[in-house]
């Protein structure tokens, strides 16, 4: 892969972001044509993604849904926006006629999002906002690292959106739609 230079100021079409995140050393977001770099990550960054996904891997094992970490892109619904988020959980990808689907994910059941200093405000406002859009979306944890606290976000039968933080290690966090329950100290057991 090559190094690829981005000029910020430019407005990209779809299939110019596709190729230069296809083809670049550094992932970007897409927002109505401008490209946002993605910074890099700490060790325990990767750590707790690796956790988490491993966590989610063995208890929807089985259950027909397929889970991604952090180079997949997520379409924001009705929305010329693509993001990447730290974990996505799919139980299906649409098998419509859809632009570039082997690259990017449709309809996410879950999301998570491991927070950061630099990315923090980004995923608990902007991206939580975007995110909600989802139609299929059901669940939104921000994860933080440094101490045992989740965000669970969670849509109710009407569509509104539900806040809970969990503190403590023997907390859990009941993905109802998912037939699953996910222990927060498994989260932080790295």
């Amino acid at each position: 892969m090559g190094l690829q230079i981005v000029d910020i100021s430019k407005k990209y079409t779809l299939e110019e972001y596709i190729r230069i995140d296809e083809s670049g050393d550094e992932r970007h977001e897409f927002f109505y044509g401008k490209l946002i770099a993605m910074p890099g990550e700490s060790l325990l960054h990767n750590e707790i993604c690796i956790q988490l996904l491993f966590l989610l891997k063995k208890l929807l094992l089985g259950k027909g849904y397929k889970i991604y970490i952090e180079n997949v892109k997520v379409k924001i619904e009705g929305e010329e926006i693509y993001l990447y988020p730290d974990i996505v959980v799919i139980k299906e990808q649409p098998q419509a006629n859809l632009p570039h689907k082997d690259y990017i994910i449709y309809k996410p059941v879950l999301i998570a999002e491991i927070l950061s200093d630099s990315t923090r405000k980004y995923d608990l406002t902007d991206k939580l906002i975007q995110y909600q859009k989802i139609s299929s979306l059901q669940y939104y944890l921000a994860v933080e690292p440094l101490k045992h606290v989740v965000i669970f976000y969670k849509k109710d039968e009407n569509g509104n959106w539900n806040a809970k933080t969990l503190t403590d290690t023997d907390e859990t966090i009941a993905l109802v739609q998912m037939d699953t329950v996910l222990a927060l100290g498994d989260i932080y057991s790295i």
